[in-house]
Formats: C-alpha cells, sequence, structure tokens
C-alpha cells in the first residue's frame, strides 16, 4: 500500500512499509539518530531531525494519497494503511473499489464508511449494559467523594465528550481485541453510555454475523466484564472531567455485588418495564 522513507538532517535515509507496530515505527526513527513518536515526523516536509516522504506501492495507495491533510505525520499514514489491510474480508472486495473510483473525500469519510459497511455486513445486533460508577476529587476539602447517580446524569455530555477524547486514537474496533468463543462471529463491539429511567449506563452495542450460542455469549460476556475492569474502563477512569464541584472520575466497574452486564431483555426486567426494549434486537 504505503512505503515511508525517512529521512534525518544529515540525509541518511530508510524505508520501512506500512503499516507497521509502533515499536518497529520507532526503531526505525531511532536508527536515524532520533527518539520521536510516529506522530511527530511529518510527511509533507522537512524537520529538524526526522522527516518522511510517503511512496505509494498500489493502486489503491495511489488514490489514497488524496485523503491525507495538508499537514500529516508518519502515524497517521500509518493508521490509515492500518485501518485499510485490517478491514474485514466481508468489506475488503467493496471497499477497495470504492478507493480506487475515489468515493471518499478524506480519512474521516472512510473510517466512518469501513465502520457502516462491517455494520451492515452483520445480521444481529446486541446491547449490554453495565452500570457507572463515579467519584469527584473535592478540591475545597482536598478529599474524595462517591458522585450520585443525578450528578452523573448531569454531567451526560461531559462524559460522552471526555470518553470520545480518550478513544479518538483507537484505530481499531474494540472486537478486534476479543478472541475467544464465537470471535467470528462478531465484527463490532462499540462501547458507549444510554440513559434510562433518568440513570445514565454504560453499554456495548455489538454487531453480529450470526447469533451466539449460550456458551459463546457467556464468553462475550466476561471479556466485556474484563475490559471493564482491566482494559478500557481501567484507562478511561483515570481521565479526569472537570465539573464545578471538581474533577470527576468515572468507572465502568465496581467491586460491589450490584454490579452487573445484562442484555437488552434483562434490562427491561430489571427495570420493570413491560413490552418495551431497549437497545438492539
Amino acid at each position: 500500500m504505503f512505503n515511508a522513507k525517512l529521512i534525518n538532517k544529515s540525509r541518511e535515509s530508510g524505508t520501512i512499509p506500512l503499516p507497521q507496530d509502533q515499536s518497529i515505527l520507532c526503531s526505525a526513527i531511532a536508527s536515524l539518530g532520533a527518539k520521536l513518536w510516529p506522530e511527530y515526523i511529518p510527511m509533507a516536509g522537512t524537520a529538524d531531525k526526522v522527516w518522511g516522504e510517503l511512496i505509494p506501492n498500489s493502486e489503491i495507495g495511489k488514490h489514497m494519497m488524496h485523503l491525507f491533510p495538508e499537514e500529516y505525520t508518519l502515524d497517521d499514514a500509518n493508521d490509515m494503511a492500518h485501518i485499510v489491510t485490517q478491514a474485514s474480508d466481508l468489506i475488503k472486495n467493496e471497499l477497495e473499489q470504492n478507493i480506487i473510483h475515489d468515493q471518499y473525500r478524506n480519512a474521516t469519510e472512510l473510517r466512518a464508511d469501513i465502520h457502516q459497511m462491517t455494520y451492515d455486513a452483520g445480521t444481529v445486533s446486541k446491547t449490554y449494559y453495565f452500570p457507572l460508577t463515579g467519584k469527584i476529587w473535592d478540591n475545597e476539602y482536598e478529599e474524595e467523594l462517591p458522585a450520585g447517580k443525578r450528578f452523573l446524569l448531569g454531567q451526560e455530555d461531559e462524559i460522552r465528550d471526555s470518553f470520545s477524547r480518550y478513544t479518538h486514537r483507537d484505530i481499531d474496533n474494540m472486537s478486534a481485541y476479543y478472541n475467544d468463543a464465537g470471535a467470528d462471529k462478531l465484527l463490532l463491539a462499540d462501547w458507549g453510555f444510554e440513559v434510562l429511567d433518568d440513570e445514565l449506563y454504560g453499554k456495548v452495542d455489538v454487531r453480529l454475523t450470526e447469533p451466539m450460542t449460550e456458551e459463546e455469549e457467556n464468553e462475550l460476556r466476561e471479556w466485556i466484564h474484563g475490559q471493564n475492569s482491566d482494559g478500557l474502563g481501567e484507562g478511561y477512569e483515570q481521565q479526569e472531567i472537570p465539573t464545578d464541584r471538581g474533577n470527576l472520575y468515572v468507572s465502568f466497574w465496581d467491586s460491589g455485588t450490584g454490579y452487573f452486564i445484562r442484555d437488552s431483555e434483562e434490562m427491561d426486567e430489571y427495570l420493570g418495564h413491560s413490552g418495551l426494549q431497549f437497545g438492539g434486537m
């Protein structure tokens, strides 16, 4: 798709195919005498230490060049190559034809269409809900206080924005990290939030090629639990959200006996509704 030619101020250079793991990119940069992250390597112009030149090595690569902004980095180029090469086999042929026929104006459109095409390749949607907990660092009293449900609801927009900022650099859908039973059926796993009965809950919307077996679904729930406690959620709960009462920290998990991961039907029953179903079908 692409080769990245990296050049330093002494005009020494090296070429590396994209996409690559971050560690390999960093090693390539270090071999030219600089300790920099790929996001600091410009690909459209020179720099003080190391800069790059993007060279397409395929027809698809040539048609992707116009998707980059006027100024972009090695990290941007690597991300673009990654999302195309790692697209589901179910959509790859159509995606490549769209690229060759210049159906996209920029990387944002490309990424959005990959997600939509992947969703459309599925036949089953499900939603899993879990309670949120919050803590506030009170600046006046210099102590940590629990955030109530009403307070979390009042901070819904700020929580959504904070999570969006935290995950905006993620190039893989979370489904890429699921390797247990039924992984071949899971196309998408999107974390988000939803208000039910005046309470803000966390949720995971999943898209499947076909229904999971009971055993597979149990494995999926365990994986969601693990992501909430030790993976995605562990990282997010360290992100501070400024409020007028102090910095808010939101957790997708807690160790209490009331914690749960429920699907739409179970959530409907939990909330005491009759005949009203939330989430996916």
